[in-house]
């Protein structure tokens, strides 16, 4: 009988102190953990620090871009604090300088303000936006268009040829460009402005030339990249398709534009975030054929060009309205991110 309650009692008492008994057991594991954790944390600047000095001799390289970058990158990032000062600054009659003029003058959000009331700048977004939105329409395609037209090439060497040739113009100034078409559209002497008449100066036919120039410097430029992205495609995919009897357009379809989809995803991440941005140099360089293109046809490029620089009326204005365009052209790189990772399953991260 004792034996017996001996042996029932025995579990009864164990179950009791296992608790007990645990209890240390894991705090031993969790300090195990904790203290692997440091000595891993530990060892990953130890391994870096011993990296980096193993490879010292090549950050000599890396110093010149780093200070390039910081002195013309970072140190200009003070200036955004102008876009928050009022109407009794004024950057030139400062004896400070630069630096002494961000501690005169009071602070203020109404130069953020006026960028919602001001006609102008509402008149060079409304540009900018329809010009990039049909330049995104049209010439993205076009680049991706060629490159596929140039890889069914059966003698590749005629389409390296292709590519130099129309690749060339990317190569030239838009000053030289546009002397070029805007010779052409010459109503005096021009070979098209015979016909047209002079279309350079003309505002109605300013955007759609914007968009045309842009594709014929650029669309050759910009199909070198999906050009090699369709070349490093394994040829056994388009043999294989082959013997399963698709034709040549199907093979495009289903086999070279998938291949090369995280490539279009990337340079469409890259057009939609650049949507607030035209390009200074072909716009300006047009809109100076006509007073009245300068009138009219104002960029947000050249407006920020002109109230800064040319007029230089209104410091903090001009950064507030660099500041929005910076922000808004990173929330257009988020969103086209977004959508391109939701339609085409290809994405910047």
């Amino acid at each position: 009988m004792d034996n017996h309650l001996q042996l029932t009692e025995t579990p009864a008492a164990d179950a009791a102190g296992a608790p007990e008994a645990a209890a240390p057991e894991a705090a031993v594991a969790a300090a195990a953990v904790k203290r692997q954790n440091a000595e891993e944390k530990t060892g990953f600047w130890r391994d870096q620090w011993k990296r980096a000095y193993k490879y010292r001799k090549l950050l000599w390289f890396i110093l010149p871009a780093a200070l390039f970058t910081l002195i013309f990158s970072y140190v200009p990032m003070f200036g955004v604090l102008f876009a928050f000062k009022g109407e009794d600054f004024n950057l030139y009659t400062s004896s400070g300088g630069v630096i002494g003029a961000l501690f005169e003058g009071s602070w203020t959000f109404e130069n953020f303000g006026k960028i919602f009331s001001n006609p102008d700048v509402g008149n060079a977004i409304a540009n900018t936006l329809i010009i990039n939105v049909i330049r995104l329409a049209l010439c993205f395609p076009l680049s991706i268009l060629i490159a596929v037209m140039l890889s069914e090439l059966k003698q590749q060497w005629l389409a390296k040829v292709i590519l130099i040739i129309i690749t060339i113009p990317n190569f030239l100034s838009w000053a030289i460009v546009i002397g070029i078409w805007a010779g052409f559209f010459s109503s005096d002497f021009g070979i098209l402005g015979r016909i047209t008449g002079n279309l350079m100066t003309d505002p109605n036919w300013f955007k759609p030339l914007v968009v045309f120039l842009s594709a014929w410097k650029g669309a050759g430029w910009g199909c070198i990249l999906f050009y090699s992205a369709i070349m490093s495609i394994d040829k056994t995919y388009y043999e294989s398709a082959t013997l399963e009897g698709a034709n040549k357009l199907q093979k495009m379809w289903y086999l070279t534009l998938p291949s090369i989809m995280p490539t279009i995803a990337l340079m469409l991440v890259l057009n939609i975030s650049g949507m607030m941005a035209v390009g200074f140099e072909q716009v300006w360089t047009m809109m100076n054929l006509s007073a009245e293109l300068q009138n009219t046809q104002m960029t947000l490029d050249t407006y920020l060009y002109n109230i800064s620089i040319v007029n230089a009326d209104d410091i903090p204005f001009a950064t507030a309205l660099g500041v929005a365009n910076g922000l808004i052209g990173l929330f257009l790189m988020l969103v086209g991110n977004a959508i391109t990772t939701k339609t085409l399953k290809r994405g910047l991260w």
